[in-house]
């Protein structure tokens, strides 16, 4: 199955889920609004949640790799900081229901996801680190854990955007808190 019905089918299932709830979708109906056949699907895809897993993969990967190079291409560390805080609230205020989707997966869908959380908290530790290392930040930071309260403050402030804050606002709002938090006292 090539690229573009794969994509097809996550916006289809994404689109059916969103309208019917992940309980209520099955893949007879996935494989019609796609446009596959089913045997087809199915040799692909056992379940729906498997589906919704390999979208939120896709989106969270593209989504990775595109703020990885928005961030090589930024100078300092506290404009990393900032552009970090933009892009998250911007993601986050375009994300309804992507959380509701993640809550009702299983256990082990939703353990499988955690990686990129993971992988987003290596990478605030990491420009937390290079801003000790510079000296704009205190060196008395502990990144790792910094990185935790961080990336907490980012989903909150992405929630706020989604539920209609204005975007702009709520990324300075955050990226203020989180450079007051680790800059030098």
């Amino acid at each position: 199955m090539g690229e573009a019905a794969t994509d097809r089918i996550i916006e289809a299932t994404l689109v059916l889920v969103t309208e019917r709830g992940l309980g209520n979708v099955t893949m007879t109906e996935v494989a019609d609004r796609a446009g596959v056949a089913r045997q087809t699907l199915y040799n692909h895809f056992s379940d729906v949640e498997q589906i919704i897993v390999a979208g939120i993969e896709q989106y969270a990967q593209t989504g990775f790799a595109h703020l990885v190079d928005l961030l090589d291409a930024t100078g300092t560390a506290e404009a990393k900081m900032e552009l970090l805080a933009r892009y998250t609230v911007a993601q986050g205020s375009h994300g309804h229901g992507v959380e509701d989707v993640r809550s009702a997966l299983s256990p082990e869908a939703r353990a499988h996801l955690d990686r990129h959380q993971s992988d987003f908290r290596t990478l605030v530790a990491s420009i937390i680190a290079s801003g000790m290392a510079d000296g704009s930040f205190d060196e008395g930071l502990d990144p790792d854990r910094h990185a935790v309260l961080i990336q907490g403050l980012l989903l909150s402030a992405s929630d706020v955007a989604a539920d209609g804050g204005d975007p702009a606002d709520v990324a300075a709002m955050v990226s203020e808190s989180m450079l007051r938090m680790l800059r030098v006292p």
